[in-house]
């Protein structure tokens, strides 16, 4: 399994993902890998991270960066719609014969499972990359465009990021500090839930003339560690004598 978390925030935009390839049945025995690469940054502009099927995914995102490359795209919107136009038409090819979801209560086989998460910024009337766009879209719906209105997008094991979120996520926060946010409720998630887990992957793309830059491992290091002297001091809080 996975998590793939998208913050916006007043003067940027973060995508971050864990690293856990989750093999087998998840009711049954399962084996794991921690060195999936699920965060991909495809345009200057624009980032698309994948949960479900990895090694499709990856072949998608494999075709999507060359032709993101060769057609001179940029955008989450353009990004997003690449995405959607390759993910039916590879899927389409390889999967004919099977519908995009097994319908419930039944013993039917679906394709297999994959979502897509762009991140990024639009072009605005000037031509100026500031408009902030958060997209998701997957398989099972047959891939339509999916845009995110309220600041964050979750994808795959979300239920803990998404009570983190709604206690700590503030759209205003600064690019800084929403990369803390993205890789603590991540980090928070793999101690709850053994599906998420590994090396975290981060990339931070800035409004105007910036572009998405790949986070070194060891910076992103420096912040789990900073985060976990952040949750001991929390902790600490509670326990503090009051006379």
């Amino acid at each position: 399994m996975t998590l793939l978390v998208s913050l916006r925030g007043k003067d940027g935009i973060v995508a971050a993902a864990d690293s856990r390839g989750t093999f087998g049945d998840p009711r049954g025995v399962t084996a794991q890998n921690d060195s999936q690469q699920k965060l991909h940054l495809v345009s200057a502009h624009a980032s698309v991270s994948l949960a479900g099927s990895g090694e499709l995914g990856t072949m998608l995102l494999t075709e999507i960066g060359e032709r993101a490359t060769k057609e001179k795209r940029d955008g989450a919107t353009s990004i997003t719609e690449l995405v959607r136009v390759t993910a039916r038409q590879r899927y389409g090819e390889w999967f004919p014969h099977l519908p995009p979801a097994a319908a419930p209560g039944t013993n039917a086989i679906g394709r297999p499972d994959l979502a897509l998460q762009v991140t990024g910024y639009d072009p605005d009337a000037s031509g100026e990359y500031t408009v902030p766009r958060l997209y998701s879209t997957n398989s099972a719906l047959d891939f339509p465009p999916m845009l995110h209105q309220y600041g964050f997008a979750l994808t795959g094991v979300a239920q803990y990021a998404l009570y983190l979120l709604n206690r700590l996520y503030e759209p205003d926060r600064s690019l800084k500090d929403l990369v803390a946010l993205a890789v603590y409720v991540i980090t928070e998630t793999a101690s709850q839930d053994g599906k998420v887990g590994g090396p975290v992957r981060v990339v931070t793309l800035e409004p105007g003339t910036g572009i998405g830059r790949p986070l070194p491992d060891d910076e992103v290091k420096a912040i789990h560690d900073s985060n976990e002297e952040r949750a001991a001091s929390l902790r600490k809080s509670f326990y503090t004598s009051t006379k």
